[in-house]
C-alpha cells in the first residue's frame, strides 16, 4: 500500500469509529454525487480523494483532517457554534443530548467531569435553575433589552425533551467528578446580581429558585453518601465517584471515553465549549486529570471525614447566600 493510500484508508476509517460505515458510505454517496462503487474505491484507497473531496467530507462531516492525518503535530478544536448564525439554546442541548446518546450506545462507556462549577448535568435536572440560566444565556447571547426572569418562561417542548434526554443520558453512566468547594459561588454571585438589577419579575420565583438550589445540595450530599445514581430509564444503579480537589479545577472539562470513541470537551459550559477527538490530546487529558485524581480526596461513599466538612462548607456558603438574597430583596423589592 503507498502513502496516499495509507493516509486516504486512515481518514476513512477515523470516520467510520467516528459515525459507522454505513453513515460514511451513504453520505460520502450523496456528497460526492458517486455510485457505491465508487464511494468504496475511495474508501479502500484504490481510487485517489482530489483535494476537494478531502475537504468537502471534512467538512461535511466535521471531521478533522488534522487530528486524523497528522500525528497529532496539530490539535483541532470544534466549535458547535461557528457553523450557525442564529443559533439558540435548541441546537446547544441538541449536542448534549447527541454526544451523550452516541457514548451510551458504546460499550464500557463512561465520563469524567473536573469540575470548575457544579456539572450543568445537575442544573439541567432544575426547573427554576435552568429557567433561571436559560434566561441568562439567551439575555447575554441573543436577545434585546433588559433581562427579565419570571416563573411562566416558555420552554420549547423540544427544549423539555432534549432536558430530560441529557438528564437520562447522564445519569446512566459511570461517572467520575472532581468538585471543588467554591462550584456553587457563580450562580449564587448571578442570582444576587439579578436581584439587584430587579430581573426578577416577581419575588415567588426568586424564592422557588433559593429552595430550588436548597434541594439540589440536599440532593448532592445524598448521592455522594451512597455512591450511586439512578435513571427513571436506568434498571441498574450507576456507580458515581466524586473527589474534592481544591488546585487543580481551572475550566469545565468533560472527558467521553467508550468502544472506539473518545472526545474531550473544554469549557462545557454554554456557548463557549469546544471539543477535539485528537487522540494525542485526549490522551494527554487523561493522564492529566488522571494525576489530579490521584491527588484529590474522595468524598463519595467512604470518604466520610472530607465529605463531611465538605458539606459544611457548602451548607454554610448557601445559608449566608440565602441571607443576603432576602436582606436584597427587602430593599429591591
Amino acid at each position: 500500500m503507498n502513502p496516499q493510500q495509507e493516509l486516504q484508508t486512515k481518514f476513512f476509517k477515523g470516520l467510520e469509529k467516528t459515525i459507522g460505515q454505513d453513515n460514511v458510505l451513504h453520505g460520502s454517496m450523496e456528497l460526492l454525487g458517486l455510485r457505491k462503487g465508487a464511494v468504496y474505491k475511495r474508501m479502500n484507497g484504490d481510487t485517489a480523494l482530489t483535494t476537494a473531496e478531502l475537504v468537502s467530507l471534512s467538512n461535511h462531516f466535521q471531521f478533522s483532517i488534522d487530528d486524523s492525518l497528522l500525528n497529532g503535530k496539530f490539535i483541532s478544536f470544534s466549535h458547535p457554534f461557528m457553523q450557525e448564525i442564529d443559533t439558540k439554546n435548541i441546537d446547544f442541548l441538541r449536542s448534549i443530548s447527541t454526544y451523550l446518546e452516541t457514548l451510551r450506545s458504546r460499550e464500557k462507556s463512561k465520563l469524567t467531569y473536573l469540575a470548575n462549577e457544579l456539572p450543568l448535568f445537575y442544573y439541567i435536572s432544575r426547573k427554576y435553575i435552568f429557567t433561571f440560566l436559560m434566561s441568562i444565556w439567551n439575555h447575554l447571547h441573543w436577545e434585546e433589552g433588559a433581562l427579565k426572569i419570571n416563573e411562566t418562561t416558555h420552554l420549547d417542548e423540544n427544549i423539555e425533551s432534549f432536558r430530560s434526554e441529557i438528564t437520562d443520558y447522564y445519569d446512566a453512566h459511570p461517572v467520575t467528578e472532581i468538585w471543588n468547594s467554591n462550584m456553587m459561588s457563580n450562580l449564587y454571585q448571578q442570582v444576587i446580581f439579578c436581584i439587584t438589577i430587579r430581573a426578577f419579575n416577581n419575588i415567588s420565583f426568586i424564592n422557588h429558585l433559593i429552595n430550588d438550589i436548597k434541594n439540589l445540595l440536599e440532593h448532592l450530599k445524598d448521592i455522594t453518601l451512597h455512591g450511586i445514581r439512578k435513571s427513571s430509564n436506568a434498571s441498574e444503579q450507576v456507580d458515581l465517584s466524586i473527589y474534592l480537589n481544591e488546585f487543580g479545577n481551572y475550566l469545565n472539562v468533560l472527558l467521553y471515553e467508550g468502544e472506539d470513541l473518545d472526545i474531550t470537551f473544554i469549557a462545557f459550559d454554554y456557548p463557549q465549549f469546544i471539543k477535539t477527538n485528537s487522540t494525542g490530546f485526549n490522551q494527554y487529558s487523561k493522564n492529566w486529570i488522571e494525576k489530579l485524581k490521584n491527588r484529590s480526596l474522595l468524598i463519595s461513599s467512604a470518604g466520610y471525614q472530607y465529605r463531611e466538612l465538605f458539606f459544611l462548607k457548602l451548607e454554610k456558603d448557601f445559608e449566608a447566600f440565602k441571607v443576603k438574597a432576602e436582606n436584597l430583596i427587602k430593599v429591591y423589592y
